[in-house]
């Protein structure tokens, strides 16, 4: 019986891996007696890679003493850490590999992990599909385009087996998009509103969709992670509701995301930018002690239409106390920006003992907190 008929089910095979020393071995080998079996190569891809080194260039050698034992480094770091270095790397060429460079992959492995617990923990109120909302705020609309987006991203770079890629994609999304930005402009309304509060159902509604989204992406990468996420996950609906992480469809769905809010949350960040680099400078002038109790003046430099951030609640997407938009001419002591001319004062308002936001208070509290504490009460 000929090979190919013999081995119908697992020949060719979809992939050859090894190290690069194997194109006039291993590869090489196999190639010419398939061909002359066969007529036809006996794999569909090949894939090599470099060989590990130590963090000087140098081969592993026992001589050298600089052999990392991987059973060793598993019992340190586990498996995931050592899967996400892996992934991390570029293997086309010599893979470096030291305790203080794993120690680094283990602080990337940990921003992850903690951005998802943020999300499992805000989502314990969650217990049917009722509750999610399909209209949402233009920032919750540019986050979910951006997974989106890096949901495509993965998919395309999984195939081609640019890991690293999708790692340094993924993490800069968890570490810019979501633990700096959105996650930190969400913890208020989350911890301080009811549950019934319409602006937090929506943050809930993203964080749901951020979830399923960000599960398809690292399981290939860190399967044990993924699959522990997905095992405490507080709600039984949904994507939920699958035997393992990797029985999850294809294709998570979104809310449509309109262009025009997208593009409005990109141009509010040019301004979020100069913003927060003002009150850098107004922090270490000592104008304010922190970014909560600053009053901020805006003037564009430029032809910006400042009409197109009227739908946006702009104190709490820059938690600050107040902000207004003023004409350009004769300011004084305003930073000067690339887009923005920023003054920066302290709110005269004082903090709400609750919520930490500078508000009109009565008895020390806001309207808000105020209206939540009497329900309490």
């Amino acid at each position: 019986m000929k090979p190919n008929e013999k081995r119908k089910d697992v020949w060719p095979a979809d992939l050859y891996l090894e190290g690069n020393d194997q194109f006039r071995g291993w590869f090489n080998s196999s190639l010419v007696t398939s061909t002359i079996l066969t007529n036809n190569p006996p794999y569909k891809q090949v894939l090599t890679h470099g060989f590990i080194v130590d963090e000087k260039g140098r081969k592993m050698s026992k001589s050298l003493g600089n052999v990392i034992s991987p059973e060793e480094v598993i019992s340190q770091f586990s498996v995931d850490v050592i899967r996400l270095w892996v992934a991390s790397t570029d293997f086309t060429k010599e893979i470096k590999i030291s305790i203080p460079l794993l120690q680094e992959i283990q602080g990337n492995y940990q921003k992850i992990r903690n951005t998802l617990r943020f999300i499992l923990g805000s989502l314990f109120t969650l217990t049917s599909e009722n509750q999610l909302v399909k209209e949402l705020e233009p920032v919750d609309e540019w986050v979910l385009a951006k997974l989106d987006k890096l949901l495509v991203y993965s998919q395309e770079n999984y195939q081609k087996y640019n890991f690293n890629l999708i790692c340094q994609s993924l993490l800069n999304y968890f570490t810019n998009d979501l633990s700096s930005f959105y996650f930190e402009i969400s913890k208020d309304n989350l911890y301080c509103d009811s549950l019934e509060n319409p602006r937090r159902k929506q943050i809930i509604t993203v964080l749901y969709y951020l979830l399923g989204g960000l599960l398809k992406i690292i399981s290939p990468i860190m399967p044990f992670l993924a699959e522990e996420v997905y095992e405490n996950i507080p709600f039984n609906f949904g994507y939920a509701r699958r035997e393992s992480i990797m029985f999850l469809p294809k294709k998570i769905y979104f809310p449509i995301c309109k262009a025009e809010n997208i593009n409005l949350i990109e141009n509010f960040l040019l301004l979020r930018q100069d913003v927060f680099l003002a009150l850098e400078k107004a922090r270490q002038s000592k104008i304010i002690h922190t970014n909560s109790q600053a009053k901020i003046l805006v003037a564009s430099k430029k032809e910006i239409k400042i009409a197109q951030f009227s739908s946006l609640n702009l104190k709490r997407l820059l938690l600050i106390a107040q902000i207004e938009f003023v004409e350009i001419k004769n300011q004084t002591n305003f930073y000067e920006e690339q887009n923005y001319l920023v003054k920066v004062e302290k709110t005269s308002a004082a903090r709400c003992i609750r919520c930490w936001n500078h508000e009109e208070l009565k008895e020390e509290v806001c309207s808000r907190c105020r209206k939540l504490l009497n329900v309490e009460t």
